[in-house]
């Protein structure tokens, strides 16, 4: 669960950073982290307050919201990224569905919740990663810029000499 915190902010400052460098292109970016890591934080204090199975009746509430936020940044501005977030959201949702329906009719088996965990947990580290792809993807643009400017201020010192 720790490690689930840790890469929540990484991805959270990842996305900061890059937004920091270029807030025109990267802004979506960085809201939908912050939201991302947002409902985690929300979604684990209810755990904590409301223990499991109860608490699971809050994370279709809370992803249906992050859903409609992100459905509507990319109706304004599309991007294959909250296309796959949305997606992912989506299949969350479906599952969530599914295993409080499960639940709520006394079917849910031990392997069932094991199934509902594993599948929420890979949905989460897959959205953790589209972020995380975008964040780095700038970071790398502007390593490779910073390299290109040095080689051609090393090449013009040279052919000045």
């Amino acid at each position: 669960m720790i490690w689930y915190l840790y890469a929540t902010v990484a991805v959270f400052l990842i996305c900061f950073l890059a937004y920091r460098s270029r807030p025109e292109k990267y802004a979506d970016l960085m809201g939908v982290s912050a939201l991302l890591a947002l409902v985690f934080c929300i979604g684990n204090a209810i755990t904590v307050l409301y223990h499991f199975p109860d608490a699971l009746l809050a994370s279709p509430i809370l992803d249906l919201f992050l859903v409609g936020m992100i459905f509507r940044s990319n109706q304004q501005n599309p991007e294959v990224w909250k296309t796959l977030m949305v997606g992912t959201l989506v299949a969350q949702l479906a599952s969530h569905a599914v295993t409080i329906g499960l639940w709520k009719t006394g079917a849910l088996t031990e392997h069932g919740l094991w199934t509902y965990v594993v599948v929420v947990n890979v949905i989460f580290v897959v959205q953790l990663l589209t972020l995380a792809t975008i964040g780095v993807g700038h970071g790398l643009d502007c390593l490779r810029g910073w390299m290109s400017d040095r080689r051609h201020s090393a090449l013009a010192q040279d052919a000045g000499q």
